[in-house]
């Protein structure tokens, strides 16, 4: 009688080394998030954004101290708040990103910010598509930006509440982003 030998679940030393080096991988990031100062440590600010996700559009209107609600958006027209300010804590981390679409908009909006500077033509925000009477209340950068102030230009677009990929036009202005450390 012959005994066969299940090849798959041995541990085998190249095994147990590889998850071994795994386990003190997670160790050292779990170190760094927990111990590290975000306002000295890039490492631990790059890891926190990492596994910050983008933010999802919100169901719902936000009540903005000192803001008049917007009531009815005249036919054809695109109406909205926005943050013109927004402060990150780090390149990496959520802000303090602030868009609305209100309820009696006849159009879903997405918003894009672009460096002002024209150093490059990829936006360095890009917002979830919000639809009318939903919102976003902070949100992180799509790439990295070192700590400063940045001129930024922004165009909300807004698409067909039936197509969303119809665009049925835009607008634009002015924010600036702060990056602080």
């Amino acid at each position: 009688m012959s005994k066969t030998r299940n090849t798959e679940t041995d541990f085998t030393t190249k095994k147990i080394v590889i998850m071994s080096i795994a386990l003190l991988l997670f160790c050292a990031i779990v170190s760094i998030l927990f111990t590290a100062n975000a306002d000295e440590n890039r490492a631990a600010q790059f890891i926190r954004g990492r596994f910050e996700p983008k933010a999802k559009a919100q169901d719902g209107m936000l009540e903005i101290e000192g803001v008049d609600a917007i009531g009815e958006v005249p036919e054809g027209e695109i109406r909205y708040y926005i943050n013109k300010e927004p402060i990150f804590p780090s390149g990496y981390e959520r802000g303090d990103v602030l868009l609305q679409n209100p309820d009696s908009s006849m159009y879903s909006l997405q918003f894009r910010f672009y460096l002002a500077d024209g150093s490059s033509s990829a936006p360095v925000y890009t917002s979830a598509l919000l639809r009318p009477g939903q919102y976003i209340d902070g949100d992180k950068l799509d790439r990295y930006l070192p700590p400063g102030s940045y001129a930024c230009t922004y165009t909300a677009t807004a698409y067909d509440l039936t197509d969303e990929t119809v665009v049925c036009g835009s607008t634009s202005g002015l924010v600036t982003l702060t990056v602080i450390c």
